[in-house]
């Protein structure tokens, strides 16, 4: 493949980068063509050894996705640097996918004990008030005074599962990211990125 079309090729699959980052790096890639046409090199060997850029291209597309959603955090940030990582290949779909499906199946079994809880907790404080009234009776299968305790307790402990919920989603969050931009580094090849 010759150099513009190599080069036409990534800056399509560069789509979703900014175009300062995006202009760096096909100038780094044409820097590529010209030292090695310098060192006598054909552009089809020098394109065969620098690799699919379609591949490339996305490659830097998650990356780049993978920081926006380190620098911004939301639900849709780390959803596309999610998407954009998994595109890089069938591997990825395996290790990136089913941890994120076990997290999302546990943070949503939390958040349904948590609104449960803090649903059945004023229904049994409300049930008891009423038996203490006089206004209903029979309700309870242990005393009226007890249960407006019990259910302000299950009440606290649903509010304190959400609580905690919170504050292990933010925690995943940045956890979520570094397994992301490890992932990406394993697939480029590098230590870092």
């Amino acid at each position: 493949m010759q150099k513009d079309e190599y080069l036409k090729k990534l800056a399509s699959a560069l789509s979703g980068i900014p175009d300062a980052q995006k202009k760096d790096i096909l100038a780094d890639y044409a820097e590529h063509f010209e030292m090695g046409v310098l060192d006598g090199r054909s552009e089809e060997e020098i394109s065969e050894a620098l690799g699919d850029p379609r591949t490339i291209g996305r490659e830097y597309t998650a990356a780049a996705l993978v920081k926006n959603a380190e620098a911004d955090p939301s639900a849709g940030g780390l959803g596309r640097a999610i998407l954009a990582t998994i595109g890089l290949g069938l591997f990825n779909l395996i290790v990136v996918l089913i941890p994120l499906i076990c997290i999302i199946m546990v943070l949503a079994v939390l958040f349904l004990i948590g609104f449960s809880l803090c649903c059945a907790g004023p229904i049994l404080t409300g049930g008891a008030v009423l038996e203490l009234l006089g206004i209903v009776s029979g309700v309870l299968f242990f005393s009226a005074p007890a249960a407006v305790f019990l259910g302000i307790g299950i009440t606290c402990l649903g509010l304190l599962i959400l609580i905690m919920e919170y504050w292990l989603i933010r925690v995943l969050y940045r956890i979520g990211i570094r397994y992301l931009k490890w992932n990406i580094a394993v697939i480029h090849g590098s230590e870092q990125i």
